[in-house]
């Protein structure tokens, strides 16, 4: 990662001037990457049991093919979820990814893992002391050892609202009725703090959150509870899988989109684009394409592309568009940059007027952004 201080416009106008320099060097020079794929992931489709999980992970692969550094990233989980999880991964095995041909550690890999509960299936296996609440019996044949049942076979699980979350709904419903949305964001948190049970009620929280966010034009934390509203997992039919209901979800998926263009974060807007193209029938007339055409043309323009960004609980992540970015217009306190790539983690503090080029020999990258919560800033990125 360089490092280059100036004044934000001279630092424009030399990344401008050379862009085609710095292209034409790294194009040469660019590595191959081939990322692992899974050979062994037993746990990865288990089912749930008292509760339902949705648990964003993070590990390395090694270059043979085991794994390292996993870690639990949060979600609707609990402290026994957490430990199975993390267990499970453990345990996991790939074909090595690869650099120019030859196996290396592939860092920062995510995935979202759902734990389902289906209720038509048998009853949980009794825990220790008689109590239900142990892990599902595995299936047995007839002389009573275990057998084994492909979750691909398996039909989908329906998605369920406790009625815990459908009581508080109807509540947030009415107070966001009468424009009481402090009240309303109050009930929200609450309910998502203690009343979570499915992966629907997390999704449909998150979703509520959105909204309740957008009523009070606090456009920053909204966009993020609409990232949590739709979030999705690989089911074991290879199939993304959502946990809104189609029609929620479609409404959701909008909003995250103009929130994403509230905020000139292109790059988020535009997947999000695609993705409701893929999933529902838009008309012709609808104005989502003509802001998606000129999202597009953001993208596609040599000009810096310019997103406003806002900290909140210590920490804003972002996975960048392009490779050379600088931070301006900071109110609060931005502490430091971390840069989370598939080849090496690495630390910066935050200094003003200065901005770094992500080498394509550190793969795909995510930067975090930590600091102090409401701190806001501008985030440019300019092409190489």
């Amino acid at each position: 990662m360089r490092l280059r201080p100036k004044g934000i416009l001279a630092s424009t106008i030399a990344l401008l001037t050379c862009g085609s320099l710095l292209s034409t060097a790294a194009s040469a020079q660019d590595p191959v990457f081939a990322a692992p794929q899974p050979l062994q992931q037993n746990g990865r489709y288990m089912p749930g049991f008292g509760s339902e999980g949705l648990i964003r992970v993070r590990y390395t692969v090694k270059a043979d093919g085991s794994t390292d550094d996993v870690e639990v990233l949060g979600g609707l989980t609990n402290q026994f979820y957490d430990q199975m999880v993390g267990q499970n991964i453990a345990k996991w095995t790939f074909t090595p990814g690869t650099v120019n041909g030859e196996a290396a550690d592939f860092l920062n890999q995510e995935l979202v893992l759902a734990l389902r509960i289906d209720p038509n299936a048998p009853p949980p296996a009794m825990g220790p002391g008689g109590r239900r609440g142990g892990a599902p019996a595995p299936a047995e044949d007839e002389a009573g050892a275990p057998v084994f049942v492909d979750p691909a076979q398996l039909p989908p699980v329906p998605l369920g609202m406790s009625p815990d979350v459908k009581e508080a709904f109807d509540k947030i419903t009415a107070l966001v009725a009468e424009k009481s949305y402090e009240d309303a964001l109050k009930e929200t948190d609450k309910a998502m703090r203690r009343d979570l049970r499915t992966v629907m009620d997390y999704a449909l929280m998150n979703e509520m959150k959105t909204s309740v966010l957008m009523a009070m034009n606090l456009p920053f934390p909204a966009l993020e509870a609409s990232k949590e509203a739709t979030i999705s997992s690989i089911n074991a039919r290879g199939e993304e899988e959502f946990y809104l209901t189609d029609d929620i979800m479609k409404a959701a998926l909008y909003k995250r989109f103009l929130l994403a263009m509230l905020v000139n974060q292109n790059k988020l807007a535009w997947d999000t684009y695609e993705l409701i193209q893929a999933r529902y029938p838009m008309p012709a007339d609808d104005k989502i394409h003509e802001q998606a055409k000129a999202v597009r043309a953001n993208l596609d323009s040599p000009e810096p592309l310019g997103l406003l960004a806002q900290i909140g609980e210590d920490k804003w992540s972002y996975a960048p568009a392009r490779r050379i970015f600088t931070v301006t217009n900071v109110e609060g306190k931005l502490k430091r940059i971390n840069a989370r790539c598939e080849r090496r983690n690495l630390e910066l503090e935050y200094q003003a007027d200065v901005d770094w080029t992500l080498p394509a020999s550190l793969g795909s990258c995510v930067l975090d952004f930590e600091g102090s919560d409401d701190t806001t800033f501008t985030v440019y990125e300019f092409a190489e």
